[in-house]
């Protein structure tokens, strides 16, 4: 944040605010400077922390009281912690008389959010959600941030900006009266979470709710991140001069572009390979390959043609749930120590040895839960993970003398689906998947009381090349990228773009760069761009290994790659400062980069770096 940190109430000052809604213990002195909704988030200054023991369908907060008593916390909201959490935020607002931002919208209210902090930052100090924070809980806790803030310090102007995020009917006006935005701001509304609203139109009416009392809501018809935020600035008062500027600046930057419309129609075309019937995984592990994990399954769920994601890491999926996503998630590598964050977060784990089918079983018994889905692995020839066939009669036996978890699916993984060279071995791995599944299958049948227990194996280029081996579902994971298996002409999804920073003549026999390994042998037009090795621009493209579009030519990297810069020769390309360069998209394509590494497309894209700004658009 770019502030310091001073947000802070007395308890005695919090009692009365909340009142009768909820019962807070706690000597009155306390100073109060952190709110806490999640036990295991408790970093610091115990002493100074409010603990709210929000009860959920699935857990109680009350009963981590005992447990944060003895880890010096001394403060704790409990009864309706959720309505005191949030009569409390309103509060906070209400006593700060600055201008507050308030964004609603299904997709792109974190990008606007950032782009306007990157956009104001230099004549405000911005309060603003941190990550992606737009739920009822979420909510309250960006704008306790305003506690103790006052619109003017030192001369300089307080601005606030938080999202708004609601999921059905009714919950909009409640996060109205917390954040109670002076400026509203409208993104991209789409069909997520169609299932609790009759149409689109009704949800729309939700999310103005968020405006009732604003002075100006912002929308643009055509959805564009730069244009939304020219017109929050025009509305503060900036003069089109400095807006043009400042926009300017930031889209000197490297971005990777992705096309959520490409995207879906990249699924579309995979599913049309699929019978009706057959379910889809999407793979949005490592950031989604790169491309952003929380957006792109928004997008996902939204389209309507996705049945489960996968990630693989607990904190992955955490995120996800924490940011709206509903979908049943498959967790491929569940660390032990997260087996409880797992089932807390309604989480489906992979489960590939003896070992890890115990522990899922005992952390379900802990907690007295029953049928938690899980997935089971055959390993059928990539030895990686998973059981062989002589391990299917232990797992029948220990899975029929238990409650505590059910089989979802069964699967295993291709090793080699995209070569022919290698279809006899991927034939004789689909066999012997298919020999295991069905024995595990017809083994714990009663255990599952009827309930369908799915199989699958195909990936990406197994739904092209070997579709009569779909079965139950399939799991799309690079080809959600505009990768065809089958010479299909897919849609490019993701494009990383940088900005010529400067031009210069550099004279024949000059060296250029660390190491001077490029010398000219002629007067040649040299610009930098503002990205490198630390961005994701591998440092082999150094002297000649790669290139990057201008203007229509393909301009080739000189000199080594910077940690975050590189030189590029642009002789006879007109470039000038501001140009677009074009690293991978249309014009470059991926796989073409890959080939100059000797790697697959798939380490250049989970390889762009998280500085590296996003930005979502549909079309």
């Amino acid at each position: 944040m770019h502030r310091k940190s001073h947000e802070h109430m007395k308890l005695s000052e919090i009692k009365q605010v909340i009142g009768s809604v909820a019962q807070v213990s706690g000597e009155d002195d306390l100073d109060i400077r952190h709110l806490l909704t999640d036990s295991r988030q408790l970093k610091e200054q115990a002493e100074q922390t409010l603990f709210f023991a929000i009860k959920t369908e699935k857990n109680d907060g009350a009963r981590y009281i005992p447990e944060l008593q003895a880890k010096g916390v001394r403060a704790f909201v409990t009864g309706d912690a959720l309505a005191a959490l949030q009569t409390l935020a309103a509060y906070v607002r209400s006593q700060f008389n600055g201008t507050v931002i308030g964004i609603t919208g299904s997709n792109g209210k974190t990008v606007v959010k950032e782009w306007l902090y990157q956009l104001l930052k230099d004549d405000y100090t911005i309060v603003r959600s941190p990550k992606s924070y737009n739920s009822q809980i979420g909510v309250p806790l960006s704008v306790w941030q305003l506690a103790g803030v006052k619109s003017q310090e030192s001369g300089v102007k307080t601005i606030a900006i938080f999202e708004a995020g609601i999921s059905q009917p009714g919950e909009m006006e409640k996060l109205e009266r917390i954040i109670r935005p002076t400026i509203g701001v409208i993104t991209y509304i789409g069909h997520e979470h169609d299932e609790n609203f009759i149409s689109l139109e009704q949800k729309r009416e939700e999310k103005m709710k968020l405006f009732v009392h604003s002075k100006a809501v912002i929308e643009d018809p055509t959805h564009q991140n730069v244009r939304t935020c020219a017109a929050v600035m025009r509305t503060l008062g900036y003069d089109e001069e400095t807006i043009a500027s400042r926009i300017l600046q930031q889209t000197h930057e490297t971005v990777l572009k992705v096309n959520l419309s490409a995207l879906v129609e990249n699924v579309r075309y995979f599913r049309s390979k699929l019978k009706p019937e057959t379910k889809l995984t999407c793979m949005v592990k490592a950031f989604a390959y790169g491309a952003g994990s929380v957006e792109v399954s928004k997008a996902l769920q939204a389209s309507g043609l996705v049945d489960y994601l996968a990630v693989a890491v607990a904190d992955e999926g955490v995120e996800l749930r924490r940011a709206g996503i509903t979908l049943p998630i498959i967790i491929m590598d569940p660390e032990v120590a997260a087996m409880d964050l797992i089932l807390e977060n309604n989480l489906e784990p992979n489960v590939y040895s003896h070992q890890s089918l115990k522990t899922v079983i005992a952390a379900a018994e802990a907690k007295g839960l029953e049928s938690v889905p899980i997935h089971i692995k055959i390993d059928s020839g990539m030895h990686r993970l998973g059981f062989y066939k002589e391990d299917i009669p232990w797992l029948i036996d220990r899975l029929t003398h238990q409650k505590a978890v059910r089989v979802a699916s069964v699967f295993s993984h291709l090793a080699g689906s995209d070569e022919p060279q290698f279809d006899d071995f991927t034939l004789s791995q689909i066999r012997y998947f298919d020999t295991c599944a069905e024995e595990l299958i017809r083994g714990v049948r009663s255990q599952e009381s009827g309930v369908r227990i799915l199989k699958h194996i195909c990936n990406s280029a197994g739904i092209e090349r070997f579709p009569q081996y779909q079965f139950d579902m399939c799991r799309l994971g690079i080809g959600l990228y505009g990768f065809s298996f089958a010479g299909a002409q897919l849609r490019n999804v993701c494009t990383l773009e940088t900005t010529i920073l400067s031009v210069k003549t550099v004279k024949a026999g000059e060296t250029i760069g660390y190491g001077r390994h490029t010398q000219l042998t002629e007067d040649r037009t040299i610009a930098v761009i503002p990205i490198g090795y630390a961005d994701g621009f591998d440092r082999r493209f150094s002297n000649y290994g790669g290139e990057v579009w201008v203007r229509g030519k393909r301009c080739p990297v000189v000199g080594n790659v910077c940690m975050d810069q590189a030189m590029i020769d642009v002789t006879g390309a007109d470039a000038r400062p501001g140009d677009i360069a074009e690293v991978f998209g249309e014009h470059m394509p991926l796989e073409e980069l890959a080939a100059k590494l000797g790697t697959i497309t798939y380490e250049i894209l989970t390889s762009v770096s998280r500085r590296v700004q996003r930005i979502y658009f549909y079309e």
